[in-house]
């Protein structure tokens, strides 16, 4: 939320190119709906809006524009391929950015186990309590796996339990 000086920097800014103000929504709505020349210009507006509020913006600048609008999922994902076909980087939930990937070779594998594999075991670190799950073709297949990713089986009370490769394997 803007303060109250921002406010009227920013109202003195719209009312010198003619444009209604920060008190008057619906009007300034009106103003950059009609601003709005097409269907590009339109994703590009919407995009650069918080995700959060693209829903809102769309509904508010719909009525104003001089063109049909698409819906606003249309544009969203135009917005998208736009980006994949750019290789622009993405923003995680967290803010982070990461630069653009296509699959790799890794990726389709674990794809492809996840779908063809018959066995599936699940694993829970007896000092942390971190959760794995790992699929195989057989169950030979899943404990080298298991053993590959660095999770050791430790058998110092008898009864053996499974340590995550993040917990060093002491005996205590």
């Amino acid at each position: 939320m803007p303060s109250s000086g921002e406010r009227q920097a920013i109202n003195r800014f719209l009312g010198s190119r003619g444009l209604a103000t920060l008190e008057d929504p619906g009007a300034m709505a009106a103003h950059l709906g009609f601003l709005i020349e097409g269907h590009d210009q339109f994703r590009r507006a919407l995009v650069k809006c918080e995700p959060g509020e693209r829903r809102n913006m769309y509904e508010a600048l719909r009525p104003h524009l001089g063109f049909e609008p698409k819906p606003l999922d249309v544009y969203i994902a135009e917005a998208g391929a736009e980006a994949e076909a750019q290789q622009l980087p993405t923003i995680d939930a967290e803010g982070k950015l990461h630069a653009y990937r296509t699959a790799d070779l890794q990726t389709i594998e674990r794809v492809m186990d996840e779908c063809l594999s018959e066995f599936t075991l699940t694993v829970t670190c007896r000092k942390c309590t971190k959760e794995a799950v790992f699929r195989g073709h057989s169950h030979r297949d899943v404990v080298f796996k298991l053993r590959s990713a660095g999770w050791t089986w430790d058998e110092l009370r008898g009864d053996g339990i499974e340590i995550c490769p993040d917990c060093p394997a002491t005996r205590d």
